[in-house]
């Protein structure tokens, strides 16, 4: 069973407690590269920050091994495009769940995509959808 820390050939630096992905003071996977995950019991999970940080820039959010942000996106690309997931499903209810850097936006509601153009009428087909 692995327990401490283990550096591979590349440099790769990995964290494990009883056979888990796990550290509590840092990233449990660094790479060479740069790129950091954060686990905490062998799921990706991170309060303070994005779980995962790419070398290129990409972020990602997760807690308990789902993507979860309620203060922004929890995916944000290098290349501006962005994403809001409530416990593992896209959602955003003040705007766009999808945002991307060429200008198409996408609304999800609870993770089921909700086809409209604008803010306005994704709130009146929101509405709407409650009374179902």
């Amino acid at each position: 069973m692995l327990n401490g820390k283990y550096t591979n050939l590349a440099n790769d630096t990995f964290w494990y407690k009883d056979g888990k992905r796990h550290r509590v003071d840092g990233p449990a996977y660094e790479f060479a590269d740069g790129t950091k995950f954060w686990y905490f019991e062998d799921n990706l999970h991170r309060i303070e920050g994005p779980a995962i940080e790419y070398a290129n820039g990409d972020k990602k959010w997760y807690l308990k091994n789902k993507l979860h942000r309620v203060d922004g996106p929890a995916i944000e690309y290098a290349n501006g495009d962005k994403k809001w997931y409530l416990e593992g499903k896209l959602h955003k209810e003040d705007g766009p769940a999808c945002e991307f850097a060429d200008g198409d936006k996408f609304w999800y509601y609870q993770g089921q995509k909700i086809e409209c153009s604008s803010q306005q009428e994704f709130e009146k087909l929101i509405k709407l959808r409650l009374f179902w």
